[in-house]
């Protein structure tokens, strides 16, 4: 199975669609807005959510997009190595961030959650940025299970 898809038709969500667009027509951020505390029988772990916003850069007749997923470290940390193996194998531009490393004691020590999200952030606004990145098939279908809103701009009527 290949890396990248090659077309937006392969994409099976609205944001997946707008990743696939050039940063010139719509510029994606996202942020860890909250972090929550998951207790199972099994054991706990956090929860990360994720904000990505999409804003229109060419239209203002197109309202900004914001999509929120919750992600737990693990799952991200996958991602990042899934990622970065694919920056380094297409020999695209830039520095590959670095990731905070996966600690098995200590993981709910407020210090080490601080350290996490502002590694999430760093990875997250440099894939983001890239283009090519944007079309993993990895970040595509990580981003799938995504809740998506609205937002109107003022300019127009929801």
């Amino acid at each position: 199975m290949t890396n990248l898809y090659p077309d937006e038709s392969y994409c099976t969500s609205d944001i997946g669609r707008l990743l696939f667009h050039p940063k010139n027509e719509w510029s994606v951020t996202a942020k860890v807005v909250d972090v929550i505390e998951v207790k199972h029988i099994a054991g706990n772990h956090i929860d990360y959510k994720i904000e990505i916003t999409c804003v229109p850069r060419k239209s203002i007749e197109l309202d900004d997009r914001v999509f929120t997923l919750t992600s737990r470290f693990r799952e991200l940390n996958r991602l990042h190595a899934n990622l970065s193996k694919l920056h380094k194998q297409l020999y695209l531009r830039g520095t590959f961030p670095q990731f905070a490393l996966p600690r098995l004691l200590g993981k709910f020590d407020p210090q080490v959650i601080t350290e996490r999200r502002h590694s999430i952030d760093e990875f997250l606004a440099f894939v983001l940025d890239n283009e090519v990145l944007r079309k993993a098939r990895v970040l595509q279908e990580w981003t799938e299970v995504s809740i998506s809103s609205v937002f109107c701009s003022q300019f127009s009527l929801c």
